[in-house]
């Protein structure tokens, strides 16, 4: 809500939408810009499209919402960076028309699914198409995690935090800090120490079938921790906790059109292969 020109972007957005027929659902914290009666979450199920209008963190949340409900998203870009919403503002109009004309592609993307457990007891979830990260409170020592994959032990890593990232993901915050990249079509997690404490752990690509499960072992110091998700919904924990990290059961439905490919977008975006 704090992009600049959100408002004048909204009600272009809406004004689009209203001239070619269409009903405009809104969330209600958007009431005051649109000019439209907000409805909860819930009225997704009537929804043919979810417009995601901001940058790359929108279609996120976008994704929380929508996937559950099977809802396709289009992601309109208001400057920044923008790797999934790809739509520029200035071509929003000519992209709603291919969108209400079905003249696109669906790119399915895998999502992740964390959970805090306290013994059998589970704690909290959340969805996310990007990634999880698990990291140590700025107070705390460092944190050492037992990392274990399909129940069995695969290491100790003594690090500030370990990420788990979706093909999606891997072109964010685990790409700054050294990580491959995966094409959005690999059926794979990515598993990275952040900031490892020694030079024997690396990045490892697992089957997306596999269960990630994570410990922070108890120190003599008090040491605490917590997960992010897209880096928008967290959760504390602490070493009675074990958090688990699997595919989730729905996937992100992003609109693609036809003049757009990863590749493309990793040569314009990233400069890939580019001499500085």
């Amino acid at each position: 809500m704090h992009k600049v020109g959100i408002e004048e972007a909204v009600r272009k957005v809406i004004g689009l939408l209203e001239r070619r027929g269409m009903t405009v659902l809104v969330p209600p914290d958007l009431e005051s810009l649109s000019g439209t009666q907000g409805v909860p979450t819930e009225r997704l199920n009537d929804a043919d499209l979810l417009i995601a209008l901001g940058g790359d963190g929108c279609v996120l949340s976008a994704a929380r919402l929508a996937a559950p409900k099977g809802v396709p998203i289009l992601g309109i870009r208001l400057g920044g960076f923008g790797f999934l919403a790809e739509v520029e503002m200035e071509h929003a109009e000519e992209a709603i028309d291919n969108a209400l004309a079905q003249n696109f592609w669906l790119d399915e993307r895998t999502m992740l699914q964390a959970e805090v457990w306290s013994g059998e007891k589970r704690k909290w979830s959340a969805i996310g198409l990007n990634d999880a990260l698990a990291f140590k409170t700025p107070t705390s020592p460092l944190p050492v995690w037992e990392v274990f994959v399909n129940d069995e032990f695969l290491a100790r890593y003594p690090a500030d935090g370990v990420a788990v990232a979706t093909p999606t993901g891997s072109t964010a915050y685990t790409l700054s800090a050294g990580g491959p990249v995966l094409a959005p079509d690999v059926d794979a997690f990515l598993l990275m120490p952040m900031y490892a404490h020694t030079l024997t752990l690396r990045p490892l690509v697992l089957s997306v079938r596999a269960t990630i499960r994570l410990h922070l072992l108890p120190q003599r110091r008090i040491v605490e921790g917590e997960v992010s998700v897209d880096g928008q919904v967290n959760h504390s924990l602490s070493p009675d906790h074990s958090l688990i990290i699997r595919q989730a059961p729905v996937k992100a439905r992003i609109v693609r059109f036809s003049n757009s490919s990863f590749y493309e977008r990793l040569r314009r975006k990233l400069r890939w292969g580019e001499r500085q």
